[in-house]
């Protein structure tokens, strides 16, 4: 097959181009040239912005699209044009926070997803599931049934920008006494994606002509689980309740997956259904596998998310 892969060089995108290379697939990239530009110098790249210069791809064929970097209908609108006749297959990465109920269980492909259109571009933690949800109409309407949503939970791994799981990794790779979240419920579940399992898994549909839509996620753990997957023999872990978490400003520096439970998310999380993935093909490596590899990459590297070190002390100092 022709692949071409919009982005490519960050995160899911490069894994996407590993494994469709690994098939055997011709890949093209397109993208700004500006993110990881170093990398995949062996394959083709077409240098533009997606808004500006999507003609740039309309004069070939394609066999499949992959989408990873399109947040907003104005990121679509110039590729949908220029797209809509010349490829097969158009696969869009959209999330899981575009269901608008967590508290009727965990959803499903069939859940309620927000409604509202949203008229700014801008991605906020309040625009970014219904954008989202106004992403996979452009994309279903124009493509219809050879159209693949794509809906991950929190993606982890090797490359990952933003750190969540790289936290985890590194932080229960070390010795000694160490702060996690979950004192009062840790039988409290957790999920997870990671971003080389669901791109191998990705590849795998388009190369037998699958298309609709699809909640990514692994099985879920609870966090103690999670943690002791994770945690090598000389961890000890002091555990803090929700409220103690309460009682420390962490600014932005919150405990990645986890939320203080409410009346919109009792268990939590944000927890789906994975069924359908699963059916058709989704398998999952061990966590300790994707910790170990995201803990190799991220040594000796000041990361982005958790609690620092000198937060974590105020926890660890009445324990």
């Amino acid at each position: 097959m022709k692949i071409l892969v919009l982005g490519g060089t960050s995160f899911v995108g490069r894994y996407l181009v590993e494994a469709a290379e690994k098939s055997g697939h011709e890949v093209v990239l397109f993208n700004r040239g500006k993110t990881n530009s170093e990398v995949y110098k062996h394959l083709r790249h077409i240098q533009g912005d997606r808004r500006k210069d999507a003609h740039l791809v309309g004069d070939e064929e394609w066999d499949a699209v992959f989408d990873t970097c399109a947040y907003s209908p104005q990121d679509l609108h110039p590729m949908l044009d220029v797209l809509k006749n010349k490829t097969k297959t158009y696969m869009f990465i959209s999330t899981i926070s575009v269901y608008d109920d967590y508290k009727n269980g965990r959803p499903n492909e069939s859940s309620s997803t927000f409604t509202q259109n949203i008229e700014t571009d801008e991605v906020t933690g309040a625009t970014y599931g219904p954008l989202k949800v106004m992403c996979e109409q452009l994309v279903n309407d124009t493509f219809k049934k050879h159209a693949l949503i794509i809906r991950p939970c929190i993606v982890v791994g090797p490359h990952d920008p933003t750190d969540r799981f790289t936290y985890y990794a590194q932080k229960l790779g070390e010795a000694g006494k160490v702060a996690v979240p979950g004192g009062n419920e840790p039988h409290r579940k957790v999920q997870w994606i990671d971003a080389r399992d669901m791109a191998k898994w990705i590849v795998q549909m388009v190369e037998e002509s699958k298309a609709g839509t699809f909640n990514v996620a692994s099985n879920p753990l609870s966090m103690d689980e999670f943690i002791d997957e994770i945690a090598n023999d000389e961890i000890e872990k002091e555990w803090v309740t929700d409220a103690e978490l309460e009682s420390v400003d962490l600014g932005v520096r919150r405990y990645p997956f986890w939320m203080p439970i409410s009346k919109d998310f009792p268990e939590g999380f944000f927890v789906v259904e994975n069924k359908r993935a699963i059916a058709n093909g989704l398998t999952f490596r061990t966590l300790a596998e994707t910790a170990q590899d995201t803990r190799e990459l991220a040594l000796n590297r000041e990361l982005k998310a958790g609690p620092t070190l000198q937060q974590e002390q105020e926890f660890l100092k009445n324990k």
